[in-house]
């Protein structure tokens, strides 16, 4: 595996023919509309660029193509490379949608976020549904063993055979009541904020995706909005 390797890459470094960017009949070529997508071929060996970008010809094996921009749906695809053997692939980016994004968010709080490129506020909003979760459980069994301790001291009051046993489990039994009906009212407001994320994460996921207003490409020059640094990159692609 070492060795070859190394041989691909004395390949790479040593002929013309080898460069990104090659012409298509000396291997594998990958073109994307709109150009300037992140192309990564990973095998024996694992070569990135941007397309439309051609790889060398001596590629030979099993090899994972995966093609990414930012605003778009990823592709991923496994493909069989043989030497000498020219392949041309080409892949109409689909861009991501809002309604994809608030179909995930309403699966899972943040997917739709993350989806869109905002992973940071993806995480937050998992994290915080987790925890919201995870106190409504705690609350929902604190009610029931509340819940259970209330019915069990009003068993015995409605079964006490004395005035005087009555009165006795009469003050236990208004505890009791009390304290369901305060582990209630927290089970409630742990189901109140479940609800209240859920929908404020949906909404998030609707209504605020990002929005990118598309390339320029103009000849081998592409500019482009980049959501990750707020501004807009330059793409120059040429075929050698």
């Amino acid at each position: 595996m070492f060795m070859r390797n190394c041989v691909f890459f004395i390949l790479l470094m040593l002929s013309p023919a080898c460069l990104i960017g090659q012409d298509s009949s000396s291997g594998l070529t990958v073109s994307t509309h709109p150009p300037g997508a992140r192309v990564i071929l990973a095998g024996d060996m694992t070569i990135k660029g941007l397309s439309p970008i051609g790889f060398p010809g001596e590629l030979q094996g099993k090899y994972k193509l995966t093609v990414r921009e930012d605003g778009y749906e990823t592709y991923r695809q496994t493909l069989f490379l043989h030497p000498g053997r020219p392949m041309e692939l080409t892949f109409s980016l689909k861009p991501k949608t809002r309604f994809k994004a608030a179909l995930r968010s309403l699966i899972v709080p943040g997917w739709g976020q993350i989806y869109s490129g905002r992973t940071g506020k993806g995480v937050f909003f998992t994290i915080l549904a987790a925890g919201t979760a995870g106190f409504y459980f705690i609350a929902n069994d604190d009610f029931n063993e509340k819940l259970d301790d209330y019915n069990r001291i009003n068993s015995r009051y409605k079964n006490a055979g004395t005035e005087a046993e009555k009165a006795a489990l009469y003050s236990l039994l208004g505890n009791a009541k009390q304290e369901a009906y305060d582990a209630e009212s927290k089970r409630l407001i742990a189901i109140g904020g479940i609800i209240g994320l859920w929908g404020l994460n949906l909404i998030d996921a609707l209504f605020f995706f990002p929005q990118e207003k598309g390339n320029v490409t103009v000849n081998s020059l592409t500019i482009k909005p980049n959501p990750n640094y707020g501004g807009a990159q330059i793409v120059f692609s040429h075929r050698f």
